[in-house]
């Protein structure tokens, strides 16, 4: 051993390390520091899978399969849609299916209370990543969603509309 080599420890070759951390634009981060980050390689993870988001949001809600399916769509349709940087992510699902439960409100987009819901939930985690500027645009796509969502043909789509109104 070279002098100063005495403070490392010699570990078998084939040891790994995975380390995991939130990126630094969520809250109570701190920016890593450049030591660290010339040290490590980066992979940055994509959201889940359809089928997998929708398992998690059934599973941690107790809702069923086919309203979990409806909520995730929802959210991943928002997130599609939105030229926001920081789009929801599958806790927004869970959060609108647990709010929904407790309020006893029908997981549907006729429903008035699952609509508060969606555009409580999914308007305020856009704003918070970085939309506040322009929070009109996230209500304004989340009632558009809803429409398209629930009602088929210019009726139902009319009906939902007026409702919807009804909330701004």
């Amino acid at each position: 051993m070279a002098r100063g080599d005495e403070n490392y420890l010699r570990v078998d070759p084939d040891f790994r390390a995975i380390f995991t951390s939130n990126p630094e634009e969520y809250a109570g981060t701190h920016k890593v520091q450049d030591a660290l980050r010339d040290r490590m390689v980066t992979i940055d993870l994509d959201h889940f899978d359809r089928e997998t988001e929708v398992a998690i949001t059934q599973g941690k809600s107790g809702i069923s399969w086919q309203e979990a399916e409806m909520i995730v769509d929802l959210v991943r349709t928002f997130r599609e849609r939105g030229k926001y940087e920081f789009a929801p992510t599958v806790r927004a699902a869970i959060m609108i299916a647990k709010v929904a439960g407790v309020r006893e409100a029908a997981v549907s987009p006729m429903d008035m209370a699952f609509q508060e819901i969606c555009l409580d939930v999914l308007c305020s985690e856009s704003s918070r990543r970085g939309i506040r500027s322009d929070g009109g645009a996230a209500r304004e796509l989340v009632r558009d969603l809803l429409q398209e969502f629930c009602l088929g043909g210019p009726a139902g789509r009319k009906k939902a509309h007026q409702q919807m109104e009804s909330l701004f």
